[in-house]
């Protein structure tokens, strides 16, 4: 049995933005049911042989826990998804949250198996069933956080692009393992889920770290390394007086220059605690002129040694629990054709109804 696996959440969030003006000729919104049940017989069409599979979103449990302790710790702001905006949220979305309890009755009145599972999202549940069911399986999503699953049995429908991602294509592309794209993550952070990397990386300068380096520890450790030598660049300081250069013990927010004003610089998130805090100040006070070698990237070297912990804890966010324990069997599935026809007539989506029929070749 070979399997494709559709992040429901995924598609149908993109179906609503991507089709917000359609509705049916009683003004009920279609758009959601439009671009999932599209995406449904274009699966079948492509992938006759695979059983279909759709997951959806729970809240992770973990996740939340782990960034509420980073937030307590100070080593980050906000928590696991705080930045979603509830309060006024566009109408796409609303569309989403309205149309997806009949979307899922559709979906099963087709036999199409479909799992959510309270305390874990739906890449968790896609990420198990890929790992544990050890037979081919094509992964159905846009979410790039998907590239870790990829494997000689496990490949990528990009939903977006409409293109099949391999592990063989993704490393062409990248130059890295699928697994090594967690720690490509946790270096840049990722604003959508509201997790934080090192302040000013992008993709380009994590992905070459890793690159470089192999993983973001390796990354971070090196620098480490590198800038044992900002002690000789200051050879009129010495012992304790260097430590508080190193490390100041006043917040970023109360520094003040010798010349009266607030210190508003390119640093903003550093925090007193962290390492080279003093270093980063004195070069943008311009007290201190670095050698050429350590010059070069200074603001980015010096900002990922500053918030290792916070990499730390993107690292494990970014990463997918894919060990759920009893996953329910999916392997006696069937697809109904018929069912899926009547769904389409029931919600009067005629632009659909041409395209059945590749079901009935399949």
């Amino acid at each position: 049995m070979k399997y494709v696996i559709i992040d429901g959440n995924n598609v149908a969030i993109r179906s609503a933005f991507a089709n917000e003006e359609l509705s049916s000729q009683s003004g009920i919104p279609t758009g959601v049911h439009y671009g999932v049940f599209q995406s449904l017989i274009t699966l079948k069409e492509k992938f006759p042989s695979h059983q279909m599979l759709v997951v959806w979103d729970g809240k992770s449990k973990r996740r939340m826990e782990e960034s509420q302790e980073g937030v307590k710790k100070g080593i980050i702001k906000s928590a696991y998804k705080e930045n979603r905006d509830r309060d006024d949220p566009p109408q796409p979305l609303l569309d989403f949250y309205e149309q997806a309890p009949f979307l899922k009755k559709g979906i099963g009145q087709t036999g199409i198996p479909q799992i959510r599972l309270h305390s874990y999202e739906a890449d968790d549940i896609a990420g198990s069933y890929a790992t544990q069911l050890e037979k081919e399986v094509i992964l159905v999503t846009s979410d790039k956080d998907y590239y870790q699953l990829l494997s000689d049995k496990v490949s990528m429908w990009d939903v977006g692009k409409e293109e099949l991602i391999t592990e063989s294509v993704f490393k062409e592309k990248f130059g890295i393992s699928p697994k090594q794209h967690i720690d490509v993550g946790a270096l840049m952070g990722d604003s959508g889920d509201n997790i934080f990397g090192v302040p000013g990386w992008g993709e380009k300068t994590a992905l070459k770290a890793i690159q470089e380096h192999k993983d973001w520890q390796a990354v971070i450790d090196d620098l480490k390394d590198k800038y044992k030598s900002v002690r000789d660049e200051f050879p009129d300081v010495k012992g304790e007086e260097f430590e508080k250069l190193r490390n100041i013990r006043t917040p970023a927010e109360q520094i003040k220059f010798d010349n009266g004003e607030e210190w508003k610089g390119k640093y903003p998130e550093i925090k007193e605690w962290m390492p080279f805090t003093g270093v980063a100040l004195a070069f943008e006070e311009k007290r201190w002129k670095p050698s050429k070698e350590l010059k070069s990237g200074l603001k980015n070297n010096l900002l990922a040694i500053m918030f290792e912990d916070r990499v730390r804890l993107a690292y494990s966010l970014k990463k997918m629990d894919i060990n759920i324990k009893d996953l329910p069997d999916i392997s006696n599935s069937e697809f109904n054709k018929d069912r899926l026809v009547e769904y389409l007539n029931y919600y009067d989506i005629y632009s659909l109804k041409d395209r059945v029929e590749v079901l009935e070749k399949a």
